[in-house]
């Protein structure tokens, strides 16, 4: 007998690249949300992340293209049945080719792949899925694009794109395989209790 799953969404934190740590902030109003399970879309950059994420509710991660760089080696995607939902995880650049290709044009044209292109790549890659959880583009989605429901919780640490308030997502499974998805953002200001 299945039962509904609290899983909470998030990506781009860049602990040890752009931030120190996770924001404490954004550590209690993950906790206070009971996960059943954490997936992180990438550009976590450094491990201690992913294993204080890990004391809250088992967490899964794929590697982004900072990862990459950094030298954290992650799976470059992550697969869930979860209450007949099929939802895969990757952080959404496809290969480092593929994010070199896009600054490449950014730099002749004055113009990256809008996330369109990046759903569509996705979607081409993972016909199978459901639900395609990605990261790296910094922007919030919830959109179904050829059947296939993409889903990204935009920025994980605070910066300009979220107004400095790191976000993220809960996405409930029901037991009947119903998927609700509902953005939160956290002020890193916020009172250090729950």
């Amino acid at each position: 007998m299945s039962t509904d799953q609290r899983i909470v969404i998030l990506a781009d934190t860049h602990v040890g690249d752009r931030t120190q740590e996770i924001e404490p902030a954004l550590l209690l109003a993950i906790e206070a949300e009971h996960p059943d399970r954490i997936l992180h879309a990438g550009d976590v950059c450094k491990p201690e992340a992913i294993q204080r994420l890990s004391q809250i509710a088992p967490t899964d991660a794929v590697q982004g293209n900072r990862d990459w760089f950094m030298g954290y080696r992650l799976p470059m995607e992550c697969h869930h049945q979860i209450n007949g939902v099929r939802i895969t995880l990757a952080h959404g650049h496809i290969s480092i080719w593929q994010w070199f290709l896009n600054y490449v044009v950014l730099f002749l044209f004055g113009t990256m792949s809008g996330h369109r292109q990046f759903q569509k790549k996705l979607a081409q890659k993972y016909p199978e899925a459901d639900v395609i959880i990605y990261g790296h583009i910094h922007s919030r989605q919830d959109e179904v694009m050829d059947g296939i429901r993409f889903i990204n919780p935009g920025v994980g640490y605070p910066e300009r794109r979220n107004q400095f308030k790191p976000q993220f997502v809960v996405l409930t499974v029901t037991s009947e395989g119903e998927i609700r998805a509902e953005f939160k953002s956290v002020h890193p200001d916020a009172p250090a209790s729950v």
